[in-house]
């Protein structure tokens, strides 16, 4: 009787068992590494949109100071920053800024106690939704008039 060479059904069976596991935790690895990317990659994004903002409110300081300060028009006022103009004194109802469209930019002023207004906190938010979570990057900063 001569004796076959070859492999075994079983051993057949514990190496693909074995290839497969390897090739699903690859996966697993390749989807969690492309989900943080994508993360990092609207992380610039809103930075870009924040320092853009805050420039913005820098040049509307700069050109009209009582004007500026008056848009405080009480404990905190938000804007939605969607055009960088100051037509929308509530918060964002929706995310639509930037490419892609999932952003919002809203700025929060609070005047300092004083008469006249003397300084300015300012804090830009953008903020965008992945699944279930909300992402924010804040920028803030104090402005004043004789800077």
């Amino acid at each position: 009787m001569s004796k076959k060479k070859g492999f075994s059904l079983v051993e057949v069976l514990v190496f693909v068992t074995i290839l497969s596991l390897f090739f699903v935790a690859a996966m697993a690895v390749t989807t969690y590494s492309l989900k943080n990317m994508k993360n990092q990659e609207y992380k610039i994004i809103a930075s870009h949109l924040a320092e853009e903002g805050m420039e913005w409110v820098k040049s509307e300081k700069e050109g009209d100071w009582t004007d500026f300060s008056s848009k405080d028009t009480g404990a905190g006022t938000t804007y939605c920053l969607k055009d960088l103009n100051w037509d929308s004194p509530d918060p964002c109802a929706d995310y639509t800024l930037g490419t892609p469209a999932i952003f919002k930019r809203e700025i929060e002023i609070d005047n300092q106690a004083g008469s006249p207004v003397s300084s300015i906190d300012v804090q830009i938010t953008v903020s965008w939704t992945e699944g279930t979570t909300i992402f924010q990057v804040p920028v803030k900063t104090v402005l004043n008039i004789w800077e």
